[in-house]
């Protein structure tokens, strides 16, 4: 590898593209080609005719792509294409609202190019058949164009917004980070290359990751660790579907007050690669990774043939066997077409077979990581609330926590952010659009969560380095900007799934549909809980009015409507606008008297009633606001012994001392085997977010089928 000094504006324009040309280029010349442009000049302007991409390639970029993912959301064709347009890979209008607004499921065809309506407008598919007032039906939402902007734009006809369908990205949301920070990728470009490169050899596991190969330095015994990263995968995918092969730009690095120029970096020639040496060499006859095909990432030569890639892999996990035997749990092994596709067949190639390929990799992750085979399905198992340990402000954070990523924890940042969506902060308004769709950065906050502005007004980034990130103020715009020079300093902020709260700031009433689905679920219930950490959680009637089971709230977007309604109403009770025979409809939503008693005997009759002070004045209803807008969370009280402690949880515990049994059921306490004693207490905002990762860590938990023993265990 060698050193390559390269200009600034072609450094960002070979990462990216040319889709966010106009974000980062400000102030370069202007003469950069589109990709497509570019890549035509590769192809015809050489003396060689350029061989198709090799099958291969796009195998292990489905794979990457796959262990980028988080193990909820599942992969749908125009989540990649939202992928590629966020890494510049496909040469679309450089408009952010394209990349950032709602994301719709709309109709493609089979290269993942939108098919257009008569009017030329994307077609997004239906959630459930439409009927139009002429008394036709369609499954695709109606478009209508607006001539009353500057430039007629498609938008979706009034009343048939809530017929969208919600894209749903989870994890890979972090490939907003790029938007604004193209280092970030580099890096993670260059810390995958160096592990790579540090290796004695390279193979893969059954999902199609990279398992890198070294040896003990004193034993001399084989090492494996397979790049799990998210954020690695996602670098990898991106080089091999631009470049063809693992390689690219390592990241711009500043010190001492110089600029050092990125390195090229790629797989060193002497690793012993085997069958994955087209990830060093890419495919024979070709200089370059996937074409354009109308502007999109062609992906035409992916095939995927699941017995094919399955049927031979070899998976270990535990078996749970009900066979009167002491020992239940035992290590089996099986073919992963068997275990985790049950046999069922899938054939189909272009961005189709490329899509389901990178989702069968994230359904096998899934099955790895610690999942028992055929458990009988448990009681739910809750949290005692009739003591008065959960009150209307505590279940409002746990409902927040679950509507949380199991492995990205929510910050004051993040929570102030996700207020501001809501409009739960009055009159707290996004300086610019980056804060809406770009990056969100920690920053140096108050007590109450409010930003402490430094001398020009401007917000104070939190730095990698310590200290604080720079700020100017831009007389011309009237916005703050990072100093030049600084910009890789801020710290990024993570929501995971809870960046489906963004699709509030174009279609609010998303989370008015969404809090009378679950209105409705709770009304058709045979009672309300609180699931072991803080979730609601409905008893579902098994048709004959008795209880079947409890079905617990996990979504993240009933999850968020659930803590709108508590913070705006200060109950479940409020109004909501919903579409109802094709008008808009305000609907009274209330909770049915028939569960005001087992609400009453569970400790939870202010999810009908609200407060004391609520009930005796409406004006007390909902959250109060400090005097600069934001929610006030200084009444707010947390201690995580007294919520927890006394709440039992059942679960499975490796047992290496017990050469008879591998595997036990436990049952031990929430607070001393789940969260390790913690012996927090506090108030405040700081306190209303380690409630709701309280929440979230006791989900993780329980999530987590097998618990490996405590220390003094082993």
């Amino acid at each position: 590898m060698g050193v390559v000094m390269i200009d600034l504006c072609n450094y960002r324009n070979a990462l990216l593209g040319t889709l966010l040309t106009s974000v980062f280029l400000a102030g370069c010349d202007g003469s950069s080609s589109s990709l497509s442009s570019l890549r035509d000049a590769i192809d015809n302007g050489g003396t060689t005719v350029q061989a198709d991409i090799s099958p291969n390639v796009l195998d292990s970029a489905a794979s990457f792509l796959g262990a980028a993912t988080g193990k909820e959301i599942p992969l749908s064709v125009d989540s990649v294409i939202f992928i590629n347009s966020a890494l510049g890979l496909n040469d679309l209008p450089n408009d952010p609202q394209f990349l950032f607004g709602d994301l719709w499921m709309i109709v493609r065809d089979a290269y993942g190019v939108p098919v257009l309506d008569a009017q030329g407008c994307m077609q997004p598919i239906a959630s459930e058949t439409i009927t139009l007032p002429d008394g036709t039906t369609t499954d695709t939402v109606p478009m209508v164009i607006d001539t009353l902007e500057e430039e007629p734009v498609c938008t979706v006809e009034e009343g048939y917004e809530q017929y969208t369908i919600e894209l749903e990205i989870g994890r890979l949301n972090m490939v907003r980070t790029m938007t604004q920070n193209p280092t970030v990728f580099a890096r993670a470009l260059e810390e995958a290359i160096k592990n790579i490169n540090a290796s004695e050899a390279v193979k893969m596991d059954p999902a199609g990751r990279l398992v890198l190969v070294s040896s003990d330095p004193v034993t001399g015994a084989p090492i494996e660790s397979t790049i799990d990263s998210p954020r690695e995968n996602l670098a990898l995918y991106n080089a091999l579907l631009r470049e063809g092969r693992i390689a690219g730009y390592g990241p711009e690095k500043h010190e001492g007050g110089q600029t050092i120029a990125p390195q090229w970096l790629e797989i060193r020639e002497d690793l012993e690669l085997g069958d994955l040496a087209y990830l060093r060499d890419g495919t024979p006859g070709r200089d370059h990774g996937v074409d354009l095909n109308n502007g999109y990432a062609d992906l035409s030569q992916a095939v995927h043939d699941r017995q094919l890639d399955y049927a031979t892999q070899l998976l270990s996990y535990v078996q749970y066997y009900d066979d009167g035997s002491a020992c239940h749990y035992r290590d089996d092994t099986g073919y992963a077409w068997e275990q985790v596709f049950g046999l069922e067949d899938y054939y189909g190639a272009n961005i189709a077979g490329f899509t389901t390929h990178a989702d069968d990799a994230r359904r096998t992750i899934v099955f790895m990581h610690d999942v028992i085979q055929d458990m009988p399905e448990a009681p739910l198992q809750t949290l005692p609330t009739s003591d008065g340990r959960v009150d209307l402000m505590h279940a409002a954070a746990a409902f927040l926590g679950g509507a949380s990523n199991k492995s990205v924890p929510l910050t004051i940042d993040g929570l102030v952010f996700i207020n501001t969506v809501l409009g739960l902060n009055e009159g707290v308004e996004f300086t610019n659009k980056g804060e809406i769709f770009g990056d969100l950065w920690a920053l140096i906050r108050d007590e109450d969560g409010v930003p402490i502005l430094d001398a020009n007004n401007c917000p104070q980034p939190v730095s990698v380095n310590g200290g604080t990130v720079p700020m100017a103020f831009d007389p011309d715009s009237g916005e703050c900007a990072i100093v030049e020079g600084y910009e890789d300093d801020v710290i990024e902020l993570e929501l995971g799934r809870l960046n489906v709260v963004r699709v509030a700031l174009t279609n609010p009433r998303v989370l008015d549909r969404a809090l009378y689905d679950v209105m409705n679920s709770i009304n058709a219930s045979v009672g309300l809980k609180l699931d072991l950490s803080g979730r609601l959680a409905y008893g579902v009637d098994d048709g004959t009015g008795a209880l079947d089971y409890y079905q617990t709230v996990d979504s993240p977007l009933a999850g968020l409507a659930l803590y709108w309604a508590l913070m705006r109403w200060g109950k479940l009770e409020g109004s909501v606008e919903i579409m109802q025979d094709g008008s808009w409809t305000t609907v009274d939503l209330a909770i049915k008297p028939e569960l005001e008693q087992q609400l009453t005997d569970e400790g939870l009759l202010f999810l009908m009633t609200g407060t004391t002070a609520c009930q005796s004045n409406p004006a007390e209803c909902g959250t109060n606001r400090l005097a600069s807008g934001y929610v006030d969370y200084s009444a707010f009280n947390h201690t995580t012994q007294t919520v927890y402690s006394g709440a039992q949880v059942d679960f499975v515990e490796r047992q290496p001392v017990d050469l008879s049994c591998a595997y036990g059921d436990r049952t031990e306490d929430v607070w001393e085997r789940v969260l390790a004693s913690d012996d927090y207490t506090g108030s405040n905002i700081e306190a209303f977010v380690k409630q709701a990762e309280d929440t979230r860590n006791v989900i993780q938990f329980i999530h987590t089928v097998i618990q490996d023993p405590l220390p003094e265990a082993i």
